[in-house]
């Protein structure tokens, strides 16, 4: 019985901390330059930024941004931004520095309807525009 409790209570503390662990995203040089927890992207500052829907990313307005597949975030052509760890099918990944201490994420806002998203490109194994050009498309 102590045993069943212990486990439950263990399993119970371990999904509260999947709600909050948040994984670096790295560009093309190694260096951290968001958040990813679940389906939501973070600014290094903690403020939410994007929404990972499916394979595809979107702004808060619902404006397609890119896609995300493999652990590689990918633009509009095809060409790698980001990453996170465990990425495969892409370009030679860098050597990454060590991530910051995460913020507390924000409270993502109340997803917009997604715009419909492109015919995605033939995945390339090279680097793309920066993630700030992504971000910002």
């Amino acid at each position: 019985m102590g045993l069943i409790l212990l486990r439950s209570l263990y399993n119970m503390l371990l999904g509260i901390l999947k709600e909050f662990l948040v994984n670096p995203i790295y560009n093309n040089n190694g260096q951290v330059v968001a958040w990813q927890n679940r389906e939501n992207i973070y600014h290094l500052n903690g403020n939410h930024l994007a929404v990972i829907n499916g394979d595809n990313v979107y702004s808060h307005n619902g404006r397609h941004l890119g896609i995300f597949s493999k652990g590689l975030f990918r633009d509009q052509r095809g060409g790698a931004v980001a990453f996170i760890g465990g990425a495969t099918g892409g370009p030679i990944l860098p050597i990454c520095s060590i991530p910051p201490i995460p913020p507390i994420p924000s409270i993502p806002p109340i997803p917009s309807i997604p715009s419909i998203p492109p015919i995605p490109a033939i995945p390339s194994l090279g680097w793309g525009i920066s993630w700030q050009q992504l971000i910002t498309a």
